[in-house]
């Protein structure tokens, strides 16, 4: 078997457990109760149980109250052997005891497993169609070996767990023992590898060798030196001595997180960050917001600029109506609040022109109009010297030409009324 170059630590964690977080651990087990938000509810493959029997749990329970009662009965018998009355009285009114000395971390011990996910990840033995078993099943094989070789049958439950993000094994060691007075009890210390941590993490490590694993970093170790070193640069200042060197940087703690505390941490982190998202999408919308609106009043701007030039260049080059428009002058008053800047800087000069087209116009007209009745005050004066068959004949051209020269004089009388009105109201 080969394996690839990078190799990988086995994980071996050990953590104490009492007897009432025996229901707990069952409700998680059977993933009715607890936090099972880590866990897939429709995994493809079921979690197995590797060691001990289905109602390991129960079996548990009332073996240690048995040694409750057992103890006791066996303290009753003592005491009245010894006849110790006040100390007989004290115990059946006490009543019996715990199997175990109280300590902090309890009296039974929970073993966890595992290996970096990537490690199973890279196994292609089910897709390449190699003979042996996969990693999973190697290492699956390997840890009930490990936990039967060193507690046996003190290791009363055992699980693989495969509907999480990685595959590992949960273990539960009852460590039984005898006492010289034939007392039974839980004496976790009955066990080398529950006595010295250490020791477990190196045995695990050179049991697992054999599927290319290896221990993990010597933590406990590194800390030892560390400060082994450190007290002798203190000492040796202290005494005056030569300064050895400097102070070695003790080596970063780390504790043990169970996963309940890890999700919670990293759901605290996932809302926080979630809020920080949020707040960021909002401030980007209102930056959004407002650029929409600082760039539509610069296309606004641009338009009014370019209506400015346009009219500007209209004027300039004389393109503007001498007549009055009076829908357009119409549509300018009811638009008075609104008015456009080209209407503000230029609506007086247009008028001004407008006005003064109009007055050049009329007076263009006017001596035009005089200029025709000059003419026609001649034919009149021509056609007395001219035989009477012209002079009919020109009779009836002036009588076809006296009805456009009457409207035009209506027309130009009518002009100046309207500039002589206009002019009163402005003076108004």
């Amino acid at each position: 078997m080969s394996f690839a170059n990078k190799t990988y630590p086995v994980v071996m964690r050990m953590q104490g457990m009492r007897p009432r977080d025996l229901a707990g651990y069952e409700k998680h087990r059977m993933r009715i109760g607890g936090d099972l938000s880590q866990c897939d509810p429709s995994p493809e493959r079921p979690n197995r149980r590797l060691l001990g029997s289905e109602t390991w749990a129960q079996d548990v329970w009332d073996e240690i109250q048995d040694m409750r009662h057992v103890n006791h009965l066996l303290e009753l018998e003592q005491l009245r052997r010894r006849r110790r009355k006040t100390e007989l009285r004290n115990a059946l009114f006490r009543g019996p005891r715990d199997p175990w000395r109280s300590t902090r971390h309890g009296p039974m011990r929970e073993i966890i497993l595992t290996v970096n996910k990537k490690w199973f990840d890279e196994d292609l033995t089910e897709f390449l169609g190699e003979s042996g078993p996969t990693r999973e099943k190697q290492f699956e094989t390997r840890a009930k070996e490990w936990l039967l070789e060193n507690f046996g049958d003190d290791c009363v439950h055992a699980r693989a767990d495969l509907d999480e993000t990685t595959y590992h094994i949960h273990a539960v060691i009852i460590p039984r023992a005898v006492t010289k007075d034939g007392r039974r009890m839980l004496q976790p210390a009955v066990h080398p590898l529950i006595r010295n941590y250490e020791e477990a993490q190196n045995n695990v490590g050179a049991w697992f060798a054999e599927i290319g694993l290896r221990r993990g970093k010597r933590r406990k170790q590194a800390l030892r030196k560390a400060l082994e070193h450190n007290k002798k640069i203190r000492e040796a200042r202290v005494n005056g001595m030569d300064d050895p060197g400097t102070e070695i940087s003790l080596p970063k703690h780390r504790d043990h997180m169970s996963p309940r505390k890890w999700r919670e941490r990293q759901e605290f982190k996932l809302s926080a960050r979630h809020k920080a998202v949020k707040q960021a999408e909002d401030t980007l919308a209102a930056d959004t917001a407002t650029l929409a609106e600082q760039k539509q009043a610069v296309t606004q701007l641009q338009h009014d600029a370019q209506s400015v030039l346009d009219v500007a260049a209209a004027v300039a080059e004389g393109h503007v109506d001498i007549a009055p428009d009076a829908d357009e002058t119409a549509r300018q008053d009811a638009q008075a609040d609104t008015a456009l800047p080209v209407q503000a800087l230029f609506g007086r000069a247009l008028e001004v022109l407008r006005k003064r087209a109009r007055k050049e116009a009329r007076t263009e007209l006017a001596d035009e109009f005089s200029q025709i009745e000059a003419a026609d005050a001649a034919l009149l004066e021509i056609a007395k010297t001219l035989p009477d068959k012209a002079r009919e004949r020109l009779a009836q051209a002036r009588r076809s030409l006296s009805l456009p020269l009457i409207a035009l004089r209506r027309r130009l009388t009518r002009a100046r009324s309207d500039d002589t009105a206009r002019g009163s109201d402005e003076k108004t």
